[in-house]
């Protein structure tokens, strides 16, 4: 009996050995567990990241960043501008190259300047297509004011003593302004047009007025002509207020304006004085004319602070 109850306990672990196990699909429980340990890992990582940055930004060492080297720039090509006629001319518009005269300098007609006076006119008329030569002597650095008036067409030239063409007829210009670059005998051509033509050729050569060191005030006296004006100049700075007076104050007014072409005061008024704060710095002509029967002495007081 023993032996049987063996024989049978044996067969059945015989059997249980040699049938193959089940496969087993996760089931819910173990999906979602698998998702939580995943999404766990994930959000330790991420913490695990940002603080390693943390970390890294705190410990981060405070160090001055070498610049890199600078590369040389390439200067831009110029764009060519077109040319006109200047207000102001430091340098002139068009490149210094020699002339030829056009006439001898012995018959150039010479412009002087009367005792005392700044400026000068010359009229006269002119053959179609001819032209005709002045000359007048200025030290550097002054400044030359030339305007021409004419019935017809007409154009100047000018030439620096050393031969140097600061203005070709070609240019069409009829005025010129411009701090004289070399002391010496200057050149001044006028030539007509397809037509005969009366002209009037005006220079002026302003008074420099310059303020004694810490000071910034002055009188400056000269002589006018009767219906003439006379050319002072003054530097001044962007905001500065100018006073300025002629005496007497009848028969004589004032008109200030900047190199620059900008008007301060006009003389198309009758004002003998003047106060006001300057809106640009640099040179101011302070023209004083007369309306007098003769020549008069006038006395001019400036300030500028």
């Amino acid at each position: 009996m023993k032996r049987l109850i063996f024989a049978i306990l044996l067969l059945g672990l015989m059997a249980g050995c040699s049938f193959p196990q089940a496969t087993i699909s996760p089931s819910d429980s173990q999906t979602q567990i698998a998702l939580f340990a995943q999404a766990t890992l994930t959000k330790a990582a991420v913490e695990a990241q940002a603080q390693q940055t943390a970390t890294a930004a705190v410990a981060q060492p405070t160090h001055t960043e070498t610049s890199a080297p600078t590369a040389t720039a390439v200067p831009p090509t110029a764009t060519a501008q077109p040319t006109i006629p200047p207000i102001i001319l430091v340098t002139p518009i068009q490149p210094l190259t020699p002339i030829a005269p056009t006439t001898a300098p012995g018959q150039a007609t010479r412009i002087s300047f009367a005792l005392g006076t700044t400026n000068a006119s010359s009229e006269g008329q002119l053959a179609a297509n001819t032209t005709k030569r002045f000359v007048f002597t200025a030290d550097k650095n002054q400044l030359m004011d030339i305007s021409l008036s004419s019935g017809s067409t007409a154009y100047i030239a000018i030439t620096s003593p050393s031969g140097k063409k600061l203005v070709t007829f070609d240019q069409g210009w009829t005025w010129y302004r411009d701090y004289i670059s070399e002391k010496g005998d200057w050149y001044i051509d006028i030539k007509a047009g397809a037509y005969d033509t009366s002209y009037s050729l005006y220079l002026a050569i302003p008074q420099r007025l310059t303020f004694a060191s810490g000071t910034s005030s002055l009188t400056a006296k000269a002589t006018i002509p009767a219906g003439r004006v006379h050319n002072f100049i003054a530097w001044a700075n962007k905001g500065q207020t100018i006073k300025v007076s002629v005496e007497p104050g009848t028969n004589f007014k004032l008109s200030i304006w900047n190199v620059s072409g900008t008007v301060i005061l006009s003389g198309m008024g009758d004002s003998s004085s003047y106060e006001g704060v300057l809106p640009e710095a640099g040179d101011y002509f302070i023209n004083v004319t007369s309306g007098a029967a003769s020549s008069t002495q006038i006395t001019l007081n400036l300030s500028i602070k």
